[in-house]
């Protein structure tokens, strides 16, 4: 699964567009493999979409979602909307009341899924918007 999603991000970190920021795509991947919770939409072997997120603050019920992607030759396909959807009914299956993420405020496309997946604006962290949602 690692050089699949290597081989996804991998063009979209570096298209020049800002959208994906990641210094170490690398360590980036390890740590979502080893720590986090990985949800993927595979066709005939090929990785078209997929969400990361953290699972494993149970003292806040606080979880975290790092990071969705879907293939641009699959996009708006509905594959997102199924990751997110799947992401929140097992987090409130785990207990958790409480899931974040964080977009670059410059990246209207990106905090406008986001609102209509009900994230409201939490915080801003520098050129960052961190985004809340209750789960219920």
């Amino acid at each position: 699964m690692k050089s699949k999603i290597y081989d996804m991000m991998y063009p979209l970190i570096n298209d020049g567009s800002g959208t994906y920021e990641l210094g170490d795509l690398n360590g980036y991947i390890d740590k979502i493999i080893e720590k986090g919770c990985l949800i993927s939409i595979m066709e005939n072997d090929v990785l078209l979409a997929f969400l990361a997120y953290y699972a494993n603050d149970y003292e806040n019920k606080l979880a975290f979602v790092s990071m969705a992607v879907v293939s641009p030759s699959t996009r708006k396909m509905g594959y997102g909307r199924r990751l997110v959807d799947f992401c929140f009914v097992d987090l409130i299956y785990k207990g958790f009341k409480r899931c974040l993420t964080e977009v670059n405020a410059n990246n209207q496309a990106a905090l406008n899924v986001c609102k209509k997946l009900g994230f409201n604006e939490f915080e801003r962290k520098g050129k960052y918007i961190v985004l809340e949602k209750l789960l219920s």
